[in-house]
């Protein structure tokens, strides 16, 4: 039987999985500086909730994981974080608005896996539920602008109103009957290019005119459309609170989901997205709430561990390493361990009875700041060396004074 992982997933061995903790908690300081709280939803939902027409739109809907459990009921594996949330809001109607929630947590897909592209991966999630404020627009991308720099992470927020691509779109000569199918095909514009997107829309049918409007500017677009307002006034918000150079318009941002109603956004470093989101003001009610108006982003985790790969280099959290000279000191340094763990300090025991020579090779692989040698001297005087690695300096502390040890180790690191 041959040992690997299944289609489109993937491990996270231990310094990737530190890095993917540590952009998690990126996310959650941020997310709750600007008071949105914890929700957890369970990974599998009915399909026929996750099917729904105005949810997922039919290329999403083939790319659910789709199954009978033992008792014939139709189940799927969540393919986003933001279809459960409306589901927990239609349920919980007294629920107090504005309902600000984030959500980090795994989501699957059942497409053909690409290079940096999985079926299983992690979203990071916000969103502020019942309210139709722009204020909320402003949240979210000046929230967005605050996690990027935290992260150390150079971006753009690209930001759009399907409102304004339908109204521009209409102009152009699109029948309205055609406006999925054809902001379907825009969206794929950073994929297969325009000439791609204009074959894609002759073969539909659809007016080509809307792609030479793709390039328009907020200004000349506000003279012909009325839904430009909102933008400008969203864009005069961000110029005030100097977060405006953050912040790009984008005509051609259509974001491939159908629940989308408003203005969009595109997170992107580098060229690549990383995260996106927008208005869905319709979605909750389409599953049998009551009309609630919500907008919200969601980040792709992996995609942003992908990017901090070769740039973020973690500090190992364990900051002193205990060595036992023989087997009958290990009673001895199990207890020392303990004692310095208490302190808040993250402490490891040789647990393979290594000759000092290995130890210290292992603790200087393993970026260990800071040894101890416990041998027959040391337990005998309950008192023991303190090494520092890198500088090679050693300082004698009691066993009974190990708040000297404490005071070491913190100002060092």
């Amino acid at each position: 039987m041959e040992l690997k992982t299944v289609k489109g997933m993937q491990d996270f061995l231990p310094e990737q999985a530190a890095k993917k903790q540590l952009i998690e908690e990126t996310f959650r300081k941020v997310f709750e500086r600007y008071g949105f709280k914890p929700m957890e939803t369970p990974a599998l939902e009915d399909f026929s909730l996750l099917s729904k027409k105005g949810a997922a739109g039919e290329a999403i809907k083939e790319e659910i994981y789709y199954f009978k459990d033992k008792g014939n009921r139709e189940l799927g594996m969540r393919f986003d974080l933001t279809v459960p949330l409306a589901r927990v809001v239609a349920s919980n109607p007294s629920m107090p608005k504005p309902f600000k929630r984030y959500q980090i947590e795994k989501v699957w897909r059942y497409d053909q896996p690409q290079q940096k592209r999985w079926r299983e991966f992690t979203q990071a999630d916000a969103d502020i539920i019942g309210t139709g404020s722009i204020l909320a627009e402003f949240e979210i991308i000046a929230m967005t602008i605050d996690a990027l720099k935290e992260l150390g992470l150079k971006g753009k927020v690209k930001v759009n109103d399907r409102r304004l691509l339908e109204e521009v779109a209409l102009q152009s000569g699109v029948k309205k009957e055609q406006l999925a199918e054809c902001f379907r095909s825009i969206d794929k514009l950073d994929k297969i290019g325009k000439q791609g997107v204009e074959k894609e829309l002759k073969e539909k049918g659809i007016n080509t005119q809307i792609l030479g409007q793709l390039t328009a500017d907020l200004n000349s677009l506000q003279k012909k459309a009325k839904t430009a307002a909102l933008l400008k006034e969203l864009f005069e918000m961000l110029k005030e609170n100097g977060v405006e150079q953050f912040v790009q318009f984008d005509l051609s941002l259509a974001r491939g989901l159908e629940y989308y109603t408003g203005i969009v956004f595109e997170v992107v470093v580098e060229g690549p997205s990383i995260g996106g989101g927008g208005r869905y003001d319709n979605l909750i009610e389409s599953f049998g709430g009551q009309q609630t108006p919500a907008i919200g982003i969601s980040f792709g985790v992996e995609r942003i561990l992908d990017l901090l790969e070769n740039k973020t280099k973690l500090e190992n959290k364990t900051l002193v390493f205990v060595a036992p000279l023989k087997e009958e000191f290990n009673g001895a340094a199990l207890k020392l361990a303990q004692q310095i763990r208490s302190l808040g300090i993250g402490v490891e025991i040789d647990l393979m009875q290594r000759k000092v020579g290995k130890n210290m090779e292992y603790v200087n692989k393993e970026g260990i700041p800071f040894a101890i040698v416990l041998g027959e001297k040391e337990v005998k005087e309950k008192k023991f060396r303190l090494k520092e690695m890198k500088a090679g300096k050693e300082t004698e502390i009691k066993m009974s004074e190990l708040e000297k040890l404490a005071k070491t180790v913190k100002s060092s690191t």
